[in-house]
């Protein structure tokens, strides 16, 4: 934001605003809000203002807290959803893992963005001859639970491969 010339402010502090600037805001690291002053900006009365707001989150499986899975040998990832997702095509896709983790830097904990950078699950869906209902439906708490490629890699070369 600051090479688009907005200058950042503090949410909780106050603003002295000029006319015709534009002036950002974050909250935790992971929420920005930005705006654009108007020419005539601290002139009273105020005749009218525009309020332009969106968010540009996503549906997404986010890990669970408790994220552990195992059933019939398969690793799996404990995950919730979030929005309003079409989740039957989240089915037998690539899926990695990326966020903003929480890290021990010697005594102090740190937050962090990660990517893993390359798929490591996917969420396998049922084959077609095992179900021949017209439209799949998923139920998000139990259909949901990607499978890691660990152990299936570890099963076909072993755990030493990298």
């Amino acid at each position: 934001m600051q090479a688009s010339d907005f200058i950042e402010i503090k949410e909780t502090g106050e603003w002295n605003l000029e006319p015709a600037k534009g002036y950002y805001f974050t909250r935790n690291g992971s929420t920005i809000c930005a705006f654009l002053t108007g020419a005539k900006c601290g002139e009273n009365p105020v005749s009218s203002f525009k309020i332009v707001g969106c968010h540009t989150d996503s549906p997404v499986l986010k890990i669970a807290p408790r994220s552990k899975l195992e059933k019939f040998g398969c690793h799996q990832i404990n995950v919730m959803t979030y929005g309003g997702g079409l989740w039957r095509t989240w089915f037998d896709r690539d899926l990695s893992l990326a966020g903003k983790v929480i890290v021990k830097e010697g005594d102090k904990l740190v937050s962090k963005y990660w990517n893993a950078g390359r798929p490591l699950m996917k969420v396998p869906s049922l084959a077609i001859h095992l179900d021949r209902s017209d439209e799949f439906k998923p139920n998000k708490e139990t259909h949901l639970k990607p499978i890691l490629t660990t152990n299936i890699v570890n099963n076909l070369f072993g755990s030493d491969i990298s």
